[in-house]
């Protein structure tokens, strides 16, 4: 079922970043009356996304589509886990008519494709899901660089609470333990602790 949902998942999210395209509006601030501020969205340029193995499709489909969207070229380094389901959405990508060079994927290990590209004069935002260790290495590789905008999803613990006045403990255990074992438990969010009152 964990594929099933990754593909699904990946499929919602290029959906509605698509619907989004002809929504990106600019705005007139408000100001005095002898001023006039003007609030334009402009793509950064070269957004490189990286993305872990264990939800492909998914993850890829998080950081690629709203960069996409609005209007970045984007390179994406898979995990060389599972490259493949990257590959072959480049390829279909560029079948549907996307033009060459706007969305491409570049395969390899994070301690050499990820970190040039993080170090890389030409990638103007960085794009990061994993671990907190190499989230922090990501983003001094960004300010030994051009300073690029760096946008992180790194680890964490995240708590499942159970207080006294529960009326279903057993409809609770059946979902602690999916909340951890689902997908293997290599799940970012996976509920890892549980706190009962």
């Amino acid at each position: 079922t964990s594929a099933l949902g990754d593909l699904a998942g990946a499929i919602g999210c290029l959906r509605y970043q698509a619907e989004c395209i002809d929504k990106l509006y600019g705005e007139v601030a408000p100001t005095g009356d002898n001023a006039l501020g003007l609030v334009l969205r402009e793509p950064l340029g070269v957004v490189a996304c990286i993305v872990p193995w264990n939800f492909p499709l998914m993850m890829t489909a998080w950081k690629i589509a709203p960069a996409l969207a609005a209007g970045n070229s984007v390179i994406l380094k898979p995990s060389e886990k599972s490259p493949l389901s990257a590959l072959r959405l480049a390829s279909l990508a560029r079948e549907a008519g996307l033009p060459r060079g706007v969305f491409q994927v570049l395969p390899g290990f994070g301690h050499t494709v990820g970190k040039a590209l993080a170090l890389s004069m030409e990638v103007d935002c960085l794009a990061f899901t994993g671990s907190t260790g190499v989230g922090k290495q990501l983003m001094q590789y960004a300010g030994q660089s051009n300073l690029k905008k760096v946008f992180l999803e790194c680890g964490g613990k995240s708590p499942n609470l159970v207080f006294a006045d529960c009326k279903d403990l057993d409809r609770v255990a059946q979902h602690a333990a999916a909340a951890i074992f689902h997908n293997q438990g290599e799940v970012c969010i996976a509920g890892s602790r549980l706190l009962v009152e």
